[in-house]
């Protein structure tokens, strides 16, 4: 995805609403609209990788089991988006007899949504209380997996 057709029209915007000024109003303008050319990438990577966080939030929301993580990456005026693909199942582990109890309080509206979930897959609570665990678990350990909490790290350069 380029970006330089949004930042360009960025910087029509800017000249446009300096027209009305006189020639010292247009130079300033014309000067700002080059110098916020890369606060304008930053804050397009910025939107776009939070829209790509709460897709995988939302993706993951609707298979607990593992979905297709989204990130973003700026190369140059490149916008890059990647989608990393379900993580394979894992291999049933051998957890020994899965005799071990836990004791879980829930709220009953959440209680409701867990045996809707189960439901939904056909499996019992149990099961999909184990899967949707191990899938969180996996979560944690894939690279995709980490969250940065909406921050943006490197350098914007235009």
């Amino acid at each position: 995805m380029l970006l330089e057709p949004y930042v360009e029209q960025v910087h029509r915007q800017l000249e446009a609403a300096a027209a009305l000024g006189d020639e010292r109003t247009k130079q300033t303008a014309a000067a700002l609209a080059g110098a916020a050319e890369s606060a304008v990438r930053l804050a397009i990577l910025s939107a776009v990788t939070d829209a790509a966080h709460e897709m995988t939030a939302a993706l993951i929301d609707a298979d607990a089991h593992g979905a297709p993580a989204i990130s973003t990456q700026l190369d140059g005026d490149e916008l890059r988006i990647h989608v990393a693909a379900s993580p394979a199942p894992e291999p049933q582990s051998d957890d020994g007899d899965a005799n071990a109890r836990i004791s879980l309080r829930l709220s009953d509206a959440l209680k409701a949504e867990i045996e809707r979930a189960a439901n939904r897959e056909s499996v019992s609570v149990n099961t999909w209380l184990v899967r949707t665990a191990r899938a969180g678990l996996s979560l944690r350990t894939t690279s995709y997996g980490k969250q940065t909490h909406g921050r943006v790290t490197g350098w914007v350069t235009g």
